[in-house]
Order: structure tokens, then C-alpha cells, then sequence
């Protein structure tokens, strides 16, 4: 009898707390946890991806993946901001800017996760762990991550009289002189639609250089972020960047072609992604050279990529959510994918390891791609982080057309800005 009656004073006691805190039911965790996991690469990339998450989802017998390829980068912002308004958005991605869409929403529970014993956090790469950050706060892990690299057809340079792998320009006063003399010496085609240099990406280029230029692209100031591009210090890398167009060493406004150029032999430079280390490679019609990018003050080379991010809001998942992302950056799992698809390796530790020096060894390109990481850094990711890069890009365009002086487009660009955020 008193059994019964401590049973039932505890059980109204409990039933009491549930109500006077609000606490809610707790639910076993299911047999098997189902995951839907969305990924926006392709190709190769997508190939390699695709093998490592099934080669995990068999290994876990009780997680279970649904792998949906969502598209571009673009296409899978677009596809994600409308699945979290809706309440369907998948449980984990690997996408660009991922962390805009956590740390976004005020979601930095990935500042816990990486803290896992089993993860190492400390052998990942410092400005590849700052780029999984949303104002300064870790929002997701880095996955894919690519820095620009300074290719060229050595075809064109041995034509031109240059020999890049003795002495390559190492400041971007000494690349406008090797440029110029390649576009005036190299025309091996005798191409008319023929040019020194270009690039695939101006945006991720432009940055890069403000930041070897000692420019912080933004700032954060009190609780906003404030552009700082058009100060003395930005005005400066446009200055040099509208000089390559005015000594004809540059198209004005060709970006989006400049790759198509440069496989054709009509380029002898292009500052473009290092995931072309693999796609190019015993791919030209011409020897392929690497140099690693020229500087201002100093030689730093921003990064991008995608990263891995966790969605949803059940605990379950989000567990085996990051178990997958675990998987998928364990050293060797995460450089067999870099090394087959041309991005970089995210861990200190796979730089000695026996893949990668197989890897230097059969391409040494790729060497180019690792000397930079050191100096590797991560512009400050924000909420209008987007749509500061469309300004820029109106604002290179008027640069590079004359539409607008330096000064007038930068300060045109951070004034748009400004008014985005605020």
C-alpha cells in the first residue's frame, strides 16, 4: 500500500512538473533515422560526393540517407530559403554560404559540434574553419573549398620568351610587365580576339586583392557591418584593375567567357578556381602551367567553396546529421575527395600524408594550389553578403567599361550596401 501510494504521489508530481514547466514529451529515438540531404555539386565532384555519403550509409545500419541534388549554388539558396519558410527544408546540405542560413537565423549549435573529440577541430585549417563563420560565429564546417589560382598556357610563354617556373612575377606590378609582353610576343594563333589575362570569377579576385591591398572588404562596426571597399586602400586595387584594361591586357567585361578563351588559346592568363587543377589537367590542347597568385602588400588569396550545414530542428537527425559531416571530413575520406575533384584538403594533416604526396608528384600544379593555403583567408560572411557581390559586379563593370571613375563606382557600390543593411 505505501508502494503504491510513493508510486502515485511521484507520478502527480511528475505529471505536475510537465505542466508548471512546459516540458514535453520525450520520444525514443526511431530504429533508423532518416536523413534528407541536399547537394549542390556536380560532376566529378558530385561522383566523388555521392560515393563517400553511400559508402556511409551502408556502413550505419541505423541512419538512412535520401541524397537529392539540388543545383547550382544559386538554385540551392533559392530552393533552401523557400524550404525553411515553407518547413521543408532538408535535415543537412553541402551548398555555398550555407552558414547565411543558420547563423543567419541565429543557429550557431555548430560551435558545440566541432568541439567533438572524435572531430579534431584543431587540424582544420584556420581560414578554412573561418569560412564556415557568420559574423565571426562558426555556422557550418568547410567542405569543398577552392582558392584561385594563376594558370597559364605555356605555350603562349615560351613564345613570349618567359620563363615563369625560374622567376614568376610575385607582385602584381610584375605580373601587368609579364601579361603585357605575353600578349604582345605569345599570339601563337595569331588569334584577333587575343588578350594577356582575365578572369573567371572577378568578384572572388577583386576580394582577394583588397585583402592583400590590407582592405577588410567589410567591418564590423558596434552591432552593423560596414563596407570599407571604397576606401583609399580599395580605390587603389581598382586603379590597377582598370590600368589592365586601359594597356588592352584585360577585356572589358568577358568574364563569364574567359574560360572558354583560355582552353581556346586565346588567353595567357586566367585567375580561376583550383578544382580546375583536376578538370584541366591532360584536358588542353596546350602545356598547362600554375603560378601561385601575385599580391600588393602582402600575397593572402581568399578562399571559396561550399560548406556542410544541419537544418533541422529534431535532435535525432541533427545527431546523424553530424555523424555524416564527421564521415565526410575524417582525413582520408575528406582528401580522397579533394585530390579526385580538384578542391582542397581541409586538415593540416593530410598535407603529409601519402595521397598527397602522390598526388604533388603526379601533378605538380596542385603543389601551386597547396603553397597558398598558409596564406589562405576567409572574407566576413553577413546576411547581404550577396547581395554586396551583384554590387560589385556593377561596380567592376563600370570600372572596366568607363562608365564610371573608381572612386565614383566603389563609393556607388558601398552606398547601395549601406542601404541593404540598413
Amino acid at each position: 500500500m505505501k508502494k503504491t501510494t510513493a508510486i502515485m504521489l511521484l507520478l502527480t508530481l511528475g505529471i505536475s512538473l510537465v505542466f508548471a514547466t512546459g516540458a514535453k514529451e520525450v520520444t525514443a529515438r526511431p530504429e533508423v533515422v532518416k536523413l534528407q540531404v541536399w547537394y549542390a555539386i556536380s560532376g566529378a565532384s558530385g561522383e566523388q560526393f555521392l560515393a563517400l555519403a553511400k559508402a556511409f550509409d551502408a556502413s550505419r545500419p541505423d541512419i538512412e540517407l535520401e541524397l537529392t541534388y539540388s543545383g547550382s549554388y544559386a538554385d540551392t539558396a533559392t530552393k533552401v530559403s523557400a524550404a525553411l519558410l515553407s518547413g521543408d527544408e532538408p535535415d543537412a546540405a553541402i551548398m555555398a554560404a550555407g552558414q547565411l542560413y543558420t547563423g543567419g537565423r541565429g543557429d550557431f549549435s555548430m560551435e558545440d559540434l566541432v568541439k567533438d573529440a572524435d572531430f579534431n577541430v584543431n587540424d582544420i585549417f584556420k581560414g578554412m574553419l573561418e569560412y564556415g563563420m557568420f559574423e565571426g560565429r562558426v555556422a557550418a564546417v568547410p567542405y569543398g573549398i577552392s582558392s584561385q589560382v594563376l594558370y597559364y598556357n605555356k605555350d603562349i610563354t615560351d613564345a613570349a620568351g618567359l620563363d615563369l617556373e625560374k622567376s614568376p612575377p610575385t607582385t602584381w606590378a610584375q605580373f601587368f610587365t609579364v601579361a603585357k609582353t605575353a600578349m604582345e610576343r605569345g599570339n601563337v594563333q595569331r588569334s584577333p580576339d587575343f588578350f594577356g589575362f582575365d578572369t573567371s570569377d572577378g568578384v572572388w579576385l577583386f576580394k582577394s586583392m583588397l585583402g592583400q591591398n590590407g582592405n577588410e572588404v567589410v567591418r564590423k562596426v558596434g552591432d552593423r557591418v560596414r563596407p570599407v571597399f571604397q576606401e583609399t586602400s580599395g580605390v587603389e586595387v581598382g586603379t590597377f584593375w582598370k590600368s589592365l584594361v586601359d594597356a588592352n591586357v584585360m577585356p572589358a567585361g568577358q568574364h563569364n567567357n574567359a574560360e572558354k578563351k583560355f582552353l581556346a588559346g586565346n588567353l595567357a592568363f586566367i585567375a580561376a578556381s583550383s578544382n580546375r587543377v583536376a578538370r584541366w589537367k591532360d584536358n588542353t590542347n596546350f602545356a598547362l602551367g600554375a603560378i601561385v597568385m601575385p599580391g600588393f602588400k602582402n600575397r593572402s588569396i581568399a578562399l571559396g567553396g561550399n560548406v556542410g550545414v544541419i537544418l533541422t530542428s529534431d535532435q535525432y537527425k541533427r545527431d546523424a546529421s553530424w555523424q555524416l559531416l564527421k564521415y565526410l571530413l575524417e582525413e582520408e575520406n575528406h582528401t580522397e575527395f579533394a585530390l579526385s575533384t580538384g578542391y582542397l584538403p581541409v586538415r593540416k594533416s593530410a598535407q603529409t600524408g601519402a595521397v598527397v604526396r602522390e598526388a604533388l608528384a603526379s601533378n605538380p600544379l596542385y603543389k601551386v594550389a597547396f603553397d597558398q593555403l598558409e596564406n589562405a583567408w576567409a572574407y566576413y560572411h553577413f546576411q547581404e553578403m550577396g547581395t554586396m557581390d551583384a554590387f560589385f559586379w556593377y561596380a567592376l563593370d563600370e570600372i572596366e567599361k568607363g562608365v564610371s571613375s573608381v572612386e565614383v563606382a566603389l563609393a556607388k557600390a558601398a552606398a547601395s550596401l549601406e542601404k541593404e543593411i540598413e
